[in-house]
């Protein structure tokens, strides 16, 4: 089922301390797994065709409303939205072979949550007619030695370009210059960021340690 088996278990948070519940794990079945998968897919799909029927629009005004294609339910298709994507760069770096613990991922995709330390961009991708259409970039990383603490991924579907931001929580690192989209800040209205190319470089912040808070 290509790189989405990352979703493939669940935690169960039924009663029980905490360590239990650390154990209380148990792999999903295929049509569980397939239906949130699905889910999350179909609700980008919904954005992504409001974006590009609308996209000089949203340009001009630099930033859109997510209650235009998901009336009533911005909240909820927020989140839809955002595990979509946590799920696919939870692939790709499952992919990559990156040393990066998925269970946050896992957890997040299969509960229905919002993972807490993945961030969107919205930018504009639009490239000259007949070139570029549909991209996804390399997975720009920083390193500590050999802890990740943070990597950023470019998904483009023109003219709407999503970069997907995962900063490990607590590591002193600087977010990418633009608008950070999380369904936890902004329930409603989305700003537009500056493109700033494929991958923009992930920086230390100087005036941090690790493991002091960011944000």
């Amino acid at each position: 089922m290509s790189v989405y088996h990352i979703v493939g278990y669940y935690v169960d948070t039924g009663g029980g301390t905490a360590a239990e519940k650390h154990v209380a794990i148990r792999p999903m079945t295929t049509d569980e797994m397939q239906g949130r998968v699905t889910a999350y897919g179909d609700a980008w799909r919904r954005l992504s065709r409001h974006l590009r029927d609308h996209w000089g629009a949203i340009i001009d005004r630099g930033s859109f409303d997510l209650s235009k294609p998901f009336a009533g339910e911005a909240g909820a298709y927020a989140v839809k939205v955002q595990l979509h994507f946590v799920n696919l760069l939870g692939g790709r770096l499952l992919a990559d072979k990156v040393p990066i613990d998925l269970a946050s991922f896992s957890e997040a995709v299969a509960g229905g949550t919002p993972h807490p330390d993945v961030t969107l961009l919205i930018a504009d991708g639009t490239v000259p007619h007949g070139r570029l259409r549909a991209y996804g970039s390399d997975v720009s990383l920083l390193r500590d030695g050999e802890q990740v603490l943070s990597a950023l991924w470019l998904h483009l579907e023109h003219p709407v370009a999503v970069k997907i931001c995962y900063i490990k929580s607590g590591a002193a690192v600087r977010e990418p210059e633009g608008f950070l989209w999380h369904p936890t800040r902004q329930r409603k209205i989305v700003k537009i960021s500056p493109y700033k190319g494929d991958a923009q470089p992930l920086v230390p912040r100087r005036d941090l340690r690790i493991g002091e808070p960011t944000r």
